[in-house]
């Protein structure tokens, strides 16, 4: 059972956390004594700063004097006045985390400063009420706020929080788990910093990529990152970086396994928050040291780490931490067998969660809460749980809890000997955990574009650094240019030397800049080849994962599952779930043998080792041949199937082929033609061609998917009218082989009326 998810270190806002300094209170000291004097304009802009000088140590004091400066404000009229009061209010309130009443404020804020047509003060608050929305999983209001301080910023030519922006908005892309547009901000945002040279942003970045690559599970690249963003912060000599940095090492490290490296890291940053007195760094430290002991199965020092984090988030009022920390230690006690603390744990959990509305954290609970009551064997609650989980999972999208409730569904109707229940609900379980296996593969895909992205974009700071040593060498020849004339004019009887020399300078100039051009090209050259090999690399892994990976795991899923269940239940289930189970195993097996007969193919095609032996066939048998193996199909479905193809019609191609061929056509037929359909097979003869033609009446095909079907780098598959699945596989497959057969493959189709696949063969070898 999965436990909440590690703390990630995601710069969002910067805030500081240091204690009252000596410096400060001489700033505070310095804004009292001009307070008396100052005229009542001056007075509003005094008690906002006193505000927010001491927002960092008394919330009380900070909240005190911004409501004094919007009193005196709302006065005197002053909306410069009332704009920065609201924004300090809010401040207060998000180190509350009263996020409610934060953004209210905020909100309250943004409306005047439109008013007042205050640009730089807009972006600033509008990068609050995105981070406010983005707390709560309001990703779309986030958006909006985020690229409306953008736009802000961009007017002004604030290139710096520009970049800002574009991390922002990178971030809430990766939350959403849209992680090509999260890297294509991301990239925008080092072009930027590559005009501005901030490595603050710099190292943001870095830290960003790298965990967008950790949610694609590439932790190579993203210890890369890390390790970048680690080097820069050492140079700054920057302590909340470096932590931060060692807190996400760890996580890596306890992503691949390797707990010892996991917990080196996590105790140095455990030991520079503790150094810093940085509360909220601790207590992340000490939830994942929890996590990574208990992985290791040291669970007492789980148990004694997640206290520890328990009680440092009741200090902050941390409800989030709060939350986390009592799912995890409910769940030790679940492994030790203590349910009663388990449960006393897990329900508090669920508690904080319904009050703070985190419906993601809610549904986890649910399910541990599930996985507790079937260890107590009380199956009404267990079943109550899970109802409650499966409707607050389908609620977020969130496919890793439905997975798990389906797992403990099945679980659950099995120990109560309902097959046919459990049944569903394994189907249910393997379906969603083929779906989350085709999301990690087309995070794979994901991770190949991310890497060229952000390698093409080394490639062209390469350029650019051969772009500066031809600018240079260009200001050089310049400036020897210009010396020669001043030598010209003093002393004239050198004027063949130097002409002489300069005409050298300028050939081996101009050299050295066809040379510098020429890499140009040739770089430029390559990158387009990489580009196109990426492409082509990409349809095919993307193919090649859907099929091996999902499409034909899904069968073997099927014909293990359903084969253990007769192996362990023989005589419990009934005839009739034994007739139903050996039905799904030998569609199974049929499902898995013509996908295995496809794969072989088009690997073979692949390979160019399909050895053709064309001959005289007799296509009417033929089709009879592929309908016989098709019985089971039709049957079930009950549809009628013509072949009016002549008893005495001949076509010239390889006996395979056309076999293969038929039987991806009709089983494509079949599959998107609804019950009582029809299916009509004929052929028509002209020129030494015949084309042979398979029309259904089913689903049909919308135009713009049909260019889809025979293509490689186009992702295309849609279930059959009763839920069948397929790859695309076999009709690129006919395609090809028809092609390689000296034949064409086509289709006609309406979305809604039906589909006629078409393809052409010769009669003869003439």
């Amino acid at each position: 059972m999965q436990k909440l998810k590690l703390f990630f270190s995601l710069i969002l806002l910067i805030q500081s956390f240091s204690s009252f300094s000596q410096n400060e209170r001489q700033i505070i000291d310095s804004l009292f004594n001009v307070l008396e004097k100052a005229d009542d304009k001056t007075k509003i802009e005094i008690l906002n700063k006193i505000s927010t000088n001491y927002l960092d140590y008394s919330l009380d004091s900070s909240l005190y004097f911004a409501n004094e400066a919007l009193n005196l404000a709302h006065i005197i009229h002053d909306k410069k006045g009332i704009s920065d009061a609201y924004n300090g209010i809010g401040n207060v309130y998000l180190d509350k985390r009263d996020y409610k009443t934060a953004l209210e404020f905020y909100l309250k804020c943004f409306d005047v400063r439109t008013e007042i047509n205050d640009l730089k003060a807009i972006s600033s608050v509008c990068n609050n009420i995105a981070y406010l929305y983005r707390i709560e999983n309001n990703y779309s209001q986030s958006l909006e706020y985020y690229k409306k301080g953008l736009e802000k910023s961009e007017s002004i030519d604030d290139e710096k929080e520009v970049t800002s922006f574009y991390i922002r908005i990178a971030g809430v892309f990766q939350d959403m788990g849209r992680y090509k547009e999260s890297i294509q901000y991301y990239i925008k945002a080092l072009e930027k910093e590559k005009e501005i040279h901030d490595n603050t942003l710099l190292t943001m970045i870095y830290n960003g990529i790298g965990n967008t690559y950790i949610e694609i599970s590439s932790y190579d690249e993203a210890l890369k990152y890390f390790l970048n963003a680690l080097e820069i912060y050492k140079s700054m000599d920057n302590q909340d970086g470096i932590s931060m940095i060692y807190n996400n090492l760890g996580i890596v490290y306890s992503a691949l396994h390797e707990n010892d490296k996991a917990l080196e890291y996590y105790q140095k940053s455990l030991q520079m928050d503790i150094d810093r007195d940085y509360k909220e760094g601790q207590a992340t430290a000490y939830n994942n040291l929890g996590t990574a002991y208990d992985e290791k199965g040291d669970k007492d020092k789980a148990l004694d780490y997640y206290n520890k984090s328990l009680t440092l988030c009741k200090d902050l009022k941390n409800t989030e931490g709060i939350a986390t920390a009592l799912n995890n230690i409910g769940l030790i006690y679940l492994d030790l067998g203590d349910y009663d603390r388990a449960y006393k744990n897990l329900q508090e959990s669920a508690d904080i969660a319904r009050e703070s509305n985190d419906i993601y954290s809610l549904a986890n609970n649910y399910n541990n809460l599930a996985k507790l009551f079937l260890h107590q064997k009380d199956y009404v609650k267990s079943q109550n749980s899970l109802n409650l989980a499966i409707e607050l999972s389908k609620q977020i999208n969130t496919k890793e809890w439905l997975t798990e409730s389906y797992d403990l569904y099945t679980q659950l109707y099995s120990e109560l000997n309902n097959y046919k229940k459990a049944l569903e609900y394994y189907k249910l379980y393997s379906e969603m955990k083929d779906s989350i296996f085709t999301l990690e593969s087309s995070n794979r895909i994901t991770e190949m574009k991310i890497k060229y992205e952000t390698d093409n974009l080394e490639t062209e700071n390469e350029l650019l650094k051969k772009d500066n040593q031809i600018h240079i060498l260009e200001l050089n020849r310049q400036k020897n240019i210009k010396n020669y004339w001043i030598a010209f004019s003093i002393l004239i009887l050198a004027l063949a030397v130097l002409s002489f020399s300069q005409f050298r300078l300028k050939k081996k100039t101009n050299g050295l800049l066809k040379s510098k051009n020429d890499q140009l090209r040739d770089t430029n050259k390559k990158l387009t080849i990489s580009e196109h090999n990426l492409k082509e690399l990409n349809a095919t892994k993307d193919k090649f994962f859907s099929i091996i990976a999902h499409d034909l795991k899904n069968p073997f899923q099927s014909l293990l599952g359903f084969s253990e269940a007769l192996y362990n239940q023989i005589d419990e289930i009934s005839k009739e779930n034994i007739s139903e189970y050996s039905r799904l195993i030998y569609e199974s097996s049929q499902n898995l043998y013509n996908l295995l007969g496809n794969l072989l193919q088009w690997s073979k095609s692949q390979l160019g080792s399909i050895k053709l032996s064309p001959t005289q066939i007799n296509l009417y048998e033929a089709v009879d041949d592929v309908l016989s193996l098709l019985n089971i199909s039709i049957q079930k479905k009950n549809i009628r199937i013509e072949n009016s193809i002549l008893k005495g019609t001949i076509v010239f191609a390889d006996k395979h082929v056309v076999s293969t061929v038929l039987r991806n056509l009709i089983s494509n037929a079949l599959k998107f033609t609804d019950q009582n359909g029809e299916i009509k097979i004929s052929s028509v003869t002209s020129n030494n061609k015949i084309t042979i033609s398979v029309k259904d009446n089913g689903k049909g095909i919308s135009e713009e998917n049909i260019d889809k079907l025979f293509r490689i780098d186009q992702e295309y598959s849609t279930k059959g009218t009763e839920n069948e699945s397929g790859t695309g596989l076999g009709l690129i497959l006919c395609k090809e082989l028809i092609g390689q057969s000296n034949g064409e493959l086509f289709v006609e189709s309406t979305l809604g009326k039906g589909s006629n696949f078409k393809f052409v063969l010769p009669i003869s070898e003439d």
